[in-house]
């Protein structure tokens, strides 16, 4: 357990260690792309762990401190199982796909029934077979077809577009598609660049039939605009084949591994821009935080509430920009959220919904539907963690509804808790007025130091 008192400041420096998901996600592409990578700045944690024993029948995998060295077996049999890590939440739906695409059973022994059917849902929607098949005492998901042509024209939505783009980057394909009002923000687009791929948008700028279609196709959909609205269509171009790959692309001309710089890990960039925005006093800085946009939800909606943050840009990595974040005093506001594509969202969410606590006012949160496929009930599970807490909220069918107060009495959350959750309420318990307690077991394994982390930049209350 994390033993928590109040904070009255929060100041010093934290650089933020590298993210798991974005490592477990480099290591699965390189993988499917055959090529192997270095990845530097990687420490020994409990998930590190559950990464490299996931893939260790995909590629052979050695550490050199805090080098870790990626090589795809030559020999990558497709009907090698793939064990997605329990420990690893927000971009299973990525993980999943693009183990799909690569020709492989993939399994998770936390998938429910419900979540495996929605898979196959959404791989019909998008042109992919999808079959359930039995290993061992688990059910598992593999790709048996693919109908290129349903993907081209089926104008898919934001999730979906993610999931495909993961399939397409496991399989090799070449595609082009269209979409319809949102941009195209995912890790994937950065990653396949930094591999040498090819994963490009544009807006459509043709007219006439082009545009009568796209307002049709959302006719269809059930998403009609105001007739003085206008559709937006944007143009994605795909190109994963291996063969793709060039020395222009990578410097890589003498079959040299790719060095790919992963961003610091955004779950914690958000708990901690969180804790700070609740306890404004002192001067903190956070550094190598990721700044893409499919990264910092928790940080978009702090500045929705009147949150003040200065971000600045500090370099690349091979995932998008990273920079220094530090948080100004402002007043908090409830607000609405459409939490899509989800996610984007689902790492973030527990973040959010302790701003929207401490928040004057009403806050929403919609679209999280799929939540209720998870084992456990992902909305369940984040209002278990809200009563304690003594948060006023409601619940509906595909959200939550919250009632923010300024002040809050300490809490106890003695079960184990995914490491978003967890991380989320301790920085809850550091703003409330009595001691909270915090089951550590997942947060030990993600963040070692996180608990001398936070007596160093916490100045506590003396009662």
């Amino acid at each position: 357990m994390i033993n928590l008192r109040p904070a009255k400041s929060v100041q010093g420096k934290v650089e933020l260690p590298v993210s798991p998901d974005m490592l477990y996600m480099a290591a699965l592409g390189a993988c499917a792309a055959s090529k192997r990578i270095n990845v530097c700045g990687v420490g020994a944690t409990g998930v590190v762990d559950d990464i490299i024993k996931s893939l260790q029948s995909h590629a052979s995998i050695q550490s050199d401190g805090s080098m870790l060295h990626v090589d795809p077996l030559s020999v990558n049999d497709p009907g090698i199982l793939l064990a997605l890590p329990e420990s690893l939440l927000p971009y299973r739906s990525i993980y999943l796909f693009m183990g799909l695409g690569m020709g492989k059973t993939v399994t998770a022994r936390s998938i429910s029934e419900k979540q495996i059917q929605d898979a196959i849902a959404q791989g019909k929607r998008m042109g992919i077979t999808v079959e359930a098949v039995q290993v061992d005492d688990m059910t598992g998901l593999r790709a048996t077809y693919f109908d290129s042509g349903i993907a081209e024209s089926a104008n898919i939505g934001e999730d979906d577009c993610t999931a495909l783009l993961a399939f397409l980057f496991g399989k090799g394909e070449k595609l082009t598609f269209t979409i319809t009002d949102y941009h195209l923000s995912t890790p994937l687009r950065q990653l396949a660049g930094a591999l040498g791929l090819t994963l490009n948008a544009k807006l459509s700028t043709s007219g006439g039939n082009n545009d009568f279609m796209a307002k049709r196709l959302r006719f269809l959909q059930g998403k009609q605009r105001d007739s003085s609205s206008q559709s937006l269509m944007y143009v994605v171009e795909t190109d994963f084949s291996k063969g793709n790959v060039t020395a222009s692309d990578n410097g890589d001309d003498a079959g040299k591994p790719v060095n790919i710089v992963i961003p610091g890990d955004e779950i914690l960039a958000a708990a901690l821009i969180t804790l700070k925005c609740l306890i404004p006093k002192g001067e903190f800085e956070i550094s190598n935080v990721p700044m893409e946009n499919w990264a910092s939800q928790a940080m978009q909606f702090i500045k929705k509430t009147d949150c003040k943050l200065n971000t600045h840009d500090d370099g690349k990595t091979s995932f998008g920009v990273c920079g220094t974040v530090s948080v100004k005093k402002g007043d908090g506001y409830g607000r609405k959220v459409r939490c899509a594509p989800l996610y984007q969202y689902i790492g973030q969410l527990p973040c959010m919904a302790v701003t929207a606590a401490f928040s004057q006012g009403k806050s929403v949160f919609r679209e999280l539907g799929v939540l209720r496929s998870f084992e456990p009930d992902g909305i369940d599970q984040l209002e278990k963690c809200l009563r304690p807490l003594g948060v006023r909220h409601g619940e509906m069918p595909d959200g939550i509804v919250m009632e923010g107060a300024k002040d809050f009495d300490g809490f106890d959350l003695w079960d184990p808790l995914p490491a978003h959750i967890a991380v989320a309420f301790c920085a809850a318990g550091l703003k409330c007025l009595g001691k909270t307690s915090v089951a550590d077991e997942h947060i030990a394994a993600r963040w070692p130091n996180f608990e001398t982390m936070i007596n160093e930049i916490c100045e506590f209350r003396n009662k």
